[in-house]
């Protein structure tokens, strides 16, 4: 590239305080500015609520700005995707049934062994609505299968992803999921409270 080009890029660059990456500065860092540092854990439960505070932050967003919905729906489907797969394992976790072979993303796999947990984890919560949780999952199992569809436009196979969604709700997707997230808080709840008290 010409000289004269680049000088006019940088200056450009500049002017409007358009970042550029460094060499040697760090992704990750710890913490200079206290209102912005975030503490790690190493708990899939902060993890799980973190995926699902983020959506639902998102599409509060969204409701605001409607504007930005297409651009969003797919960290949005994402991030409650991974929300109810964290949640499932850490039921798992917590009821000390996880296995190394449960870390996969398979929904409906994690969900015929999370299912039985749940249905003596909590009084708080009836058959009907554990029908209800199994229903939702199994509608994003068949969405997205393998984590993949809020991510890519097409699967490992090239084929298109999402190909039965044409629009989202998505104030309706997060009612919904904050619904689902009822049973699922209560019976992690639940289980963790009850290996308290051991």
């Amino acid at each position: 590239m010409d000289e004269k080009i680049k000088k006019k890029i940088r200056e450009l660059r500049a002017k409007y305080r358009i970042p550029i990456p460094e060499k040697g500065v760090p992704l990750f860092q710890p913490g200079i500015d206290e209102s912005c540092v975030a503490t790690v854990y190493p708990s899939n439960d902060i993890r799980a609520l973190g995926f699902k505070r983020a959506a639902d932050i998102l599409v509060d967003m969204v409701v605001k700005e409607p504007g930005y919905a297409d651009d969003l729906v797919y960290a949005v489907g994402y991030l409650y995707r991974m929300y109810i797969e964290v949640r499932l394992k850490t039921i798992l976790e917590s009821a000390n049934q996880i296995s190394k072979t449960d870390y996969h993303h398979d929904l409906e796999k994690l969900w015929i062994k999370v299912k039985p947990i749940m249905e003596t984890s909590s009084q708080f919560f009836d058959d009907v609505e554990l029908e209800a949780v199994e229903e939702k999952i199994q509608e994003f199992f068949k969405n997205d299968p393998f984590s993949d569809a809020f991510r890519y436009s097409t699967n490992k196979k090239g084929e298109p992803t999402l190909a039965e969604i044409r629009t989202v709700d998505l104030k309706h997707l997060k009612q919904v999921i904050d619904s689902l997230s009822t049973p699922l808080e209560g019976s992690y709840t639940a289980i963790f409270e009850d290996n308290r008290g051991e």
